[in-house]
């Protein structure tokens, strides 16, 4: 059973999505069974046709699920209604340092967040994606709680369709460790790594495949290393995606490894082709 999400159709059981309060989505499944249409916990739903319906969400900011029914099939989507960006003082959200964004940015497919997603401890779990959870893309700082993230659904789209493809090569992987998903421009300035990074947008992650689960990238060449010849040839996949894929062009970076952490490949959806190694 397929849904339909504001245009955008997926066979996935469960999807996220990210709305600003009252926002309204345009839901759908195929209206050709009895008993066919959508649950909603919390928000407002109104029915619109057979197997079609609009979801306003609600001005509180939180996870909202919502289930879609068709038959026997069941599947799930998990609405995140974000806290808006006029809420932020000083570069802070509910004590939460999120530092400023730049007035401008060299990407074409970024903008300055319209909100932020409040991430507290009982959330990071709360599955994306067949594969990826909300935890993964959150900064490892050790502040407090709540968080606030931004999170792009076409990069969680395009590192799910990565992963399928990895798997069609040969290679085992049941998911793309995320070393690195959102950064705060706070955070970003304090790397050293410039103002602008597809990061504080949340529409890049550093990710690398890791079934032996040593913490490295797997040896994907078969030449019983873990190194940058690897993170080269998983960074190739990406170019395949984005030939296969087109709307999800954006940039690869490939990195080697070092005493401190393992290669990886930077991924992002920027909207422009750009290539780069270290």
């Amino acid at each position: 059973m397929p849904l339909i999400i504001n245009g955008r159709e997926t066979n996935w059981d469960t999807v996220a999505v990210f709305v600003m309060p009252g926002e309204t989505l345009a839901l759908e499944v195929p209206p050709d069974e009895p008993g066919t249409g959508w649950i909603a916990h919390g928000g407002t739903l109104v029915e619109s046709g057979p197997g079609r319906s609009e979801w306003i969400a609600p001005e509180a900011a939180g996870r909202y699920r919502l289930v879609a029914v068709c038959g026997a099939s069941v599947k799930e989507l998990n609405a995140f209604v974000k806290v808006p960006r006029a809420q932020v003082r000083n570069g802070e959200l509910n004590g939460y340092r999120l530092g400023n964004y730049p007035k401008t940015n060299p990407f074409p497919g970024f903008v300055v967040p319209d909100g932020f997603i409040e991430v507290t401890p009982e959330l990071l779990d709360t599955p994306l994606s067949p594969r990826h959870t909300l935890g993964q893309f959150v900064p490892p700082e050790p502040s407090g709680w709540p968080k606030y993230i931004v999170l792009r659904e076409d990069l969680i789209l395009k590192l799910e369709l990565l992963t399928d493809l990895i798997v069609e090569k040969g290679h085992a992987c049941t998911r793309l460790e995320v070393m690195s998903g959102f950064r705060t421009p706070a955070r970003q300035d304090a790397r050293g790594g410039g103002r602008n990074s597809a990061h504080i947008y949340g529409g890049a992650a550093d990710v690398y495949i890791d079934e032996s689960g040593n913490g490295s990238l797997d040896d994907l060449n078969g030449d019983g290393k873990s190194d940058s010849q690897d993170a080269r040839l998983l960074a190739s996949y990406v170019d395949e995606l984005e030939q296969r894929y087109p709307e999800f062009v954006g940039g690869v970076g490939w990195y080697r490894r070092t005493r401190a952490r393992t290669a990886f490949v930077h991924v992002d959806t920027r909207g422009e082709r750009m290539r780069w190694n270290q």
